[in-house]
């Protein structure tokens, strides 16, 4: 069994996964490639120690990964090109000229040389940057596909491999990066709020859990289901500036990343102080540990026509309002509304589709 706070981003998740079952073989691969903070080199290291009964198994990985070293060292070509980018705090440096490489390892120099650059520009660390480099297959006279993005810090060691075309995502060959971690949780009760952990990958977020099992429940470690409530400036006028999301893969893609990261790992328990734009988090937070049921609220606040009228025009006034609605019992009248809450099958639908949702 591998060391969980060696290759767990979290701390706390890497406690919680500790105290839990074990996990099975593909899921400790699965915690080794998906690591943030681990570069090839180490996670070739992390799949070779994990003993002789995963031999088989292991082998075509170890040997697709070495082989992806050699090819970033060697494969040129007029069949491949390169293209270079860098990334702080999840968003894009629109300021880097587009520049196209016959191959990867002058990429990947280059995309030292412009994180050094931004972050003396920027009077901030390297280590907030991360750069791109992404590999492109020649397809007729014209045409390009983009076939992977090789993720690498600000030392220009690799960290991950994710593929672009649909081909790429059948094939497999090269990918490095989490495939399926339904087995991680955030292990903390509804109403908790939660900040990301400093990282070149995402912004500075907080939200609040809300989870359809709660971690003393027995269902908790079998359920995936989790959602954040964070502040959301993009849709203020549509949503009283809050923005709901189920906590999964594509949790990523809401906060700024381009990629599919274990967002789940960059999450901790926020134990500061709240700034006056920032209390109503706080403020739900404790309405969502009083009754959970307020979150089938939100939900349906947020479908087209639903939202009521009123002073409920920014998050805080939103939650006040959202407080004393629920002292009105208005929870219990959901039951009775078709499409949102129904006692038979217990879903709550959304924006973002249909989710289970018996213990809300």
């Amino acid at each position: 069994m591998i060391d969980l706070k060696r290759w767990i981003y979290s701390p706390d998740i890497a406690q919680w996964l500790s105290g839990g079952r074990a996990l099975n073989l593909d899921e400790q691969i699965d915690c080794i490639l998906s690591a943030p903070h681990k570069n090839l080199e180490e996670k070739l290291e992390g799949l070779r120690g994990l003993g002789r009964e995963a031999e088989r198994i292991l082998d075509q990985r170890i040997d697709m990964m070495e082989t992806l070293d050699e090819v970033l060292h060697m494969v040129g070509g007029q069949s491949n090109l390169y293209e270079a980018e860098i990334y702080c705090h999840g968003r894009r440096e629109e300021f880097v000229k587009k520049r196209i490489f016959t191959l990867p390892q002058p990429g990947i120099e280059f995309i030292r040389e412009q994180i050094k650059e931004a972050a003396d520009r920027y009077g901030i660390s390297t280590e907030s940057f991360f750069g791109v480099l992404g590999k492109f297959r020649r397809r007729g006279v014209r045409y390009l596909d983009r076939e992977w993005n090789i993720l690498v810090n600000w030392e220009g060691k690799i960290l991950y491999c994710l593929p672009e075309t649909v081909g790429a995502v059948e094939r497999n060959d090269y990918r490095i990066g989490p495939c399926d971690y339904h087995y991680l949780r955030l292990p903390y009760p509804s109403g908790t709020v939660v900040e990301t952990i400093e990282s070149p990958f995402f912004p500075s977020i907080k939200a609040v859990v809300v989870n359809r099992f709660e971690p003393w429940e027995e269902d908790f470690a079998q359920d995936d289901e989790q959602w954040l409530v964070y502040p959301d400036s993009f849709h203020e006028i549509r949503n009283a500036g809050i923005g709901v999301i189920p906590l999964d893969h594509y949790a990523s893609l809401t906060f700024g990343a381009d990629f599919v990261l274990p967002f789940v790992q960059f999450l901790t328990r926020y134990e500061g102080t709240f700034s006056e734009s920032e209390r109503w988090l706080r403020e739900l937070g404790e309405l969502i540990k009083r009754d959970k049921s307020c979150f089938a609220l939100i939900l349906r606040d947020r479908q087209p026509g639903k939202c009521p009228g009123g002073k409920a025009d920014r998050p805080g006034n939103y939650v006040r309002e959202l407080e004393e609605r629920l002292d009105q019992g208005e929870t219990k009248r959901l039951t009775k509304e078709a499409g949102v809450v129904t006692k038979q099958t217990g879903k709550i639908k959304s924006r973002t589709g249909e989710r289970r949702a018996e213990s809300l």
